[in-house]
């Protein structure tokens, strides 16, 4: 969006601010965030957690464009402690290893009981992460929210 200026500066002192120009403000400024993050609260995955990489495809919600994705994992099954971890697509790095922690590229659930992780992971250019659980039980994952890369 084109940015509006909302008044003249006068001997380098800011525009008195009428309600009017609080209110372009205030619009521009929301636009402007909304562009930035976006809340989603999507579901996209509901059934057994993969037990190798597998990708999983989130374009349809954040689109085919790099972004960096907060997902929430709620175990569902209560498997014995299921540990999951999340990369890039087409990453082959295998540093994330299942550690008894939660950040950005691994998380752990509780055993018997549902416990939701968040984790963060950055998408390739087609939207797509690959992820893995150390066991298969019922899963589900959303996508919290998104920015999207250019």
């Amino acid at each position: 969006m084109a940015y509006v200026k909302v008044g003249p500066w006068v001997n380098g002192a800011a525009p008195a601010l009428s309600a009017a120009n609080l209110d372009t403000i205030e619009t521009q400024y929301d636009e402007a965030v909304a562009e930035i993050l976006t809340i989603a609260e999507t579901e996209v995955h509901a059934a057994a957690a993969p037990v190798a990489w597998t990708d999983l495809d989130l374009s349809a919600v954040v689109g085919a464009n790099p972004a960096i994705v907060m997902l929430k994992f709620a175990e569902t099954a209560n498997v014995s402690t299921p540990r999951v971890a999340v990369r890039r697509n087409g990453d082959t790095d295998e540093f994330y290893g299942f550690a008894p922690q939660t950040g950005i590229a691994t998380g752990e659930t509780a055993q018997n009981s549902t416990v939701h992780i968040v984790l963060l992971v950055a998408t390739d250019a087609a939207g797509k992460i690959e992820w893995i659980a150390e066991a298969a039980g019922a899963m589900t994952v959303d996508v919290v929210a998104y920015v999207k890369g250019s």
